[in-house]
C-alpha cells in the first residue's frame, strides 16, 4: 500500500537518477514521437469538411477534441514519467509516484478552468466529459427518521438501522479510515480527525442535508464502528510493518527461490514497501509541534469537506465515476505527501531551511483551490444563517484553544529561567 524508502536525505533520492528510467529517457522520447504523429493524422489526407453534413461536422470535431485532450495529458504523463520530481516512494517503480504527480498537476489546472468559468458553463464543462451531469441533485437526509426500531414498516422492523448499514459507502467508509491510518499512522491524530470531521458535519448540516444524520449514525455506526474498525485494521497493518525488514529486491545475500509459491511471492514483493518508516508526529512535545499537526488535520477534514461540497455545487451524484477519480488521486497522493510534509516538519535544519516537497504543496494547492470553486459556484446556495450554537461552540473551542496554547508557550519561556 505505501512505497517507501527509509530516511529523507539528498543522496537517496538521487540515487534514482540511475535507473533505467533515464538512461532510456531520449529512446522514449523519440519513440513517442514517433507515436504522436502516426496517431495525430498527419499523414492522413484533410478532410473536405465544406462536403459533410453540419451532424457529422460537430462528431468529428467532437472527437478531434477528446484525441487532443487525451493526447495533451498523455505527453504531459510522459514527460512526468520521465522528468519529474523525485520522491521518497520507489515500489513499484518511481516512475509511477512521478505519473501520480503528473496527475495531480493535471487535476490542479482542471479545477483552475473550472474556477475562471461561470457556474452554468462549468457545470456545461463536466457534461462534456460526462453527459449524464448537468441535472441539479435530491439532496438526500439521513435523520428524518432517527428510530432504530419500526415494527409498522411491512419490509423490516429495522429498516432504518438496515437501510444505513447497507448504504453504498458503509464499506468504503471503512476502507477510507484503513487508508487514511496508513498514511497517517498516530493514533491520536486519527481520532482526532475523526472527531472533528463529525463536529463539522454537525457544524455544516444548515447547508447540507446529507449532514443530517442521526446521532447513533453519526457516533455509534461511523465514528465507534467503521472509523474504529478502519483505523484498528490500519494501525496493525502499521505495526506489522514497522516490525519486519523490506528488502525483497532479491540482491541481498539470501536462500535463493524456488518453486512456484516462492516465485509468486517475488513477483507480489514488487508491490509492498521496500522498508517502512514510523511517524513520530508528537503532538503534545510543544506549541508549534501542536500547531504543525493540527495543520494536516484541518487539510484532511478540508479534504473530506470538498467532497461533499463540489459534488453539491457541480451537481455531480455521489456514485459517479469523476467522484471515484478524485479519491482515487487523492488517496494516491496523500502517503507520499504526508511523508513529504513530515520531512518538512522534523527537518534538523528546520522549516525555514528546508524546502517543503513539491507533492506535499501541491496538495494544499489543490485543497486551496476546491475551496475557491466551492465559494465562487456556490454563490447563492449557502444562504442559511449559521445557527447560534454551532457560532458560540466554535468561539468557546478557539478561544480555549488560544488562551491553552499561549499559557504553554509561556511556561516553556519561563522554565529555563527557573532550572
Amino acid at each position: 500500500m505505501v512505497f517507501t524508502r527509509s530516511g529523507h536525505r539528498k543522496s537517496e533520492l538521487s540515487s534514482t537518477r540511475g535507473s533505467g528510467i533515464r538512461s532510456g529517457s531520449v529512446s522514449a522520447l523519440f519513440v513517442c514521437a514517433m507515436a504522436l504523429v502516426v496517431l495525430s493524422g498527419a499523414f492522413k489526407p484533410q478532410v473536405d469538411m465544406s462536403s459533410l453534413s453540419p451532424g457529422r461536422r460537430e462528431e468529428i470535431r467532437r472527437s478531434n477534441l477528446w484525441d487532443s485532450i487525451k493526447a495533451v495529458c498523455a505527453a504531459y504523463l510522459l514527460y512526468s514519467a520521465l522528468q519529474g520530481p523525485d520522491t521518497h516512494m520507489v515500489r513499484p517503480h518511481p516512475a509511477v509516484w512521478k505519473v501520480m504527480h503528473g496527475l495531480f498537476v493535471l487535476y490542479l489546472l482542471f479545477l483552475v478552468f473550472l474556477l475562471c468559468q461561470e457556474t452554468n458553463d462549468a457545470r456545461s464543462v463536466l457534461q462534456f466529459l460526462s453527459p449524464d451531469l448537468g441535472v441539479e441533485l435530491p439532496e438526500r437526509a439521513y435523520g428524518e427518521d432517527c428510530r432504530i426500531y419500526t415494527p409498522e414498516d411491512p419490509e423490516s422492523r429495522f429498516r432504518v438501522l438496515r437501510d444505513t448499514v447497507f448504504d453504498e459507502f458503509f464499506v468504503g467508509h471503512i476502507l477510507g479510515w484503513y487508508g487514511k491510518a496508513i498514511a497517517l499512522r498516530n493514533m491520536k491524530l486519527l481520532w482526532a480527525y475523526s472527531v472533528l470531521f463529525e463536529l463539522m458535519e454537525l457544524s455544516f448540516q444548515h447547508w447540507l442535508r446529507n449532514f443530517n444524520e442521526c446521532w447513533w449514525d453519526s457516533w455509534v455506526l461511523d465514528v465507534a464502528f467503521c472509523n474504529f474498525i478502519g483505523i484498528h485494521f490500519g494501525m496493525m497493518t502499521v505495526r506489522y510493518m514497522e516490525g519486519r525488514m523490506y528488502d525483497w529486491t532479491g540482491t541481498g545475500k539470501k536462500k535463493r527461490r524456488r518453486g512456484l509459491a516462492d516465485r509468486i511471492k517475488q513477483l507480489l514483493a514488487v508491490f509492498t514497501p521496500k522498508t517502512w518508516d514510523t511517524y513520530s508526529w508528537s503532538p503534545t512535545s510543544s506549541p508549534l509541534r501542536f500547531l504543525q499537526c493540527a495543520f494536516v488535520i484541518i487539510l484532511c477534514v478540508v479534504f473530506e469537506l470538498n467532497a461533499f461540497f463540489l459534488k453539491y455545487v457541480l451537481w455531480i451524484p455521489p456514485p459517479h465515476v469523476l467522484n471515484h477519480i478524485r479519491l482515487a488521486l487523492w488517496f494516491g497522493m496523500a502517503n507520499v505527501a504526508t511523508r513529504e510534509y513530515y520531512v518538512f516538519i522534523t527537518s534538523r535544519q528546520g522549516m525555514a531551511m528546508t524546502k517543503m516537497g513539491s507533492n506535499a504543496w501541491l496538495t494544499i494547492a489543490v485543497a486551496l483551490v476546491e475551496i475557491m470553486i466551492t465559494i465562487k459556484h456556490g454563490r447563492g446556495m449557502f444562504e442559511a444563517p449559521w445557527p447560534t450554537h454551532v457560532l458560540v461552540f466554535w468561539f468557546i473551542f478557539l478561544v480555549c484553544t488560544a488562551v491553552w496554547l499561549v499559557r504553554w508557550q509561556l511556561q516553556l519561556r519561563t522554565l529555563p529561567k527557573r532550572e
